[in-house]
């Protein structure tokens, strides 16, 4: 526990460093954790002595974040790019690279990389910083909060194939407790912030559906995790595991949060 506390204490250290900087570091610190990110899931499926895929795979978070600054009208474009590389490389060395592979790879690297752009393209969002940190809030306190719920009270299990220790208590808390955050972190920065308005209903929709949401990506990886036999993605953070075991929520959460404040902004 002392490890994981050290870790976390350092590590929002960091990501408010990250967040308050200007956009271009963000969004490169972003290409940077998604490539990461990749690389790591490569590397606990056992995947990385297939090189040339995992080589397209990390540039893949690159490629679509300059395609979001300069042509966003060919993201539609650039998956086919990615899809026929992996498919051609299959092609050529087939006695390698299976369809199988191929297809991992693809999954991977799509769901990866449209998590973290997400999170990009919300800052990019009017009031942008304060977007984000939505969806920190959105993924990290429903974490914690069921964690906490589930350790006091939890009974009944969620998912006993899946994840043997979540409960139905605890998901029920991680949902209630991170619409109460969000909705108070709202409420104090409408306080704080004489330059915005807020809007706290909104506030509460993106806390209810973070907070289901959030708990599907983390079962989806503990899916992942538990067919591979892995504990976790990576060791890069002493008591957490590695970047896709901080951020896999980030998976559904980043991108609803996203077009859900596009249509409803909580920060006006």
């Amino acid at each position: 526990m002392k490890q994981r506390l050290i870790s976390s204490f350092f590590a929002i250290i960091l990501l408010i460093l990250v967040v308050f900087s200007n956009q271009y570091v963000f969004d490169v610190a972003v290409v940077l954790i998604s490539a990461m990110g990749i690389f790591e899931v490569i590397t606990a499926l056992g995947l990385s002595e297939y090189k040339i895929m995992t080589s397209i795979s990390v540039l893949m978070p690159l490629v679509f974040m300059l395609i979001s600054y300069f042509a966003w009208e060919y993201a539609f474009a650039a998956v086919f790019l990615f899809v026929a590389a992996y498919l051609l490389v299959m092609l050529f060395d087939h006695k390698r690279y299976s369809f199988t592979t191929a297809a991992m790879f693809m999954m991977i690297s799509l769901m990866v990389t449209f998590a973290f752009i997400h999170v990009s393209l919300t800052r990019h969002l009017a009031n942008g910083i304060l977007n984000v940190f939505v969806i920190f809030i959105g993924s990290w306190i429903t974490d914690t909060c069921a964690y906490f719920t589930g350790f006091a009270i939890g009974k009944h299990k969620l998912a006993p194939s899946v994840s043997p220790k979540k409960t139905i208590e605890g998901s029920i808390g991680g949902i209630v407790g991170v619409t109460v955050i969000l909705a108070a972190y709202t409420a104090i920065m409408g306080n704080i912030m004489d330059s915005i308005t807020v809007n706290v209903t909104s506030a509460i929709c993106v806390g209810l559906i973070c907070g289901v949401i959030s708990q599907f990506g983390d079962l989806c990886a503990s899916v992942i995790k538990r067919e591979n036999n892995i504990k976790d993605f990576g060791k890069i953070m002493p008591g957490h595991g590695g970047v896709m075991d901080r951020f896999d929520s980030f998976i559904f959460v980043a991108p609803v949060v996203y077009y859900f404040l596009n249509s409803f902004p909580i920060f006006i």
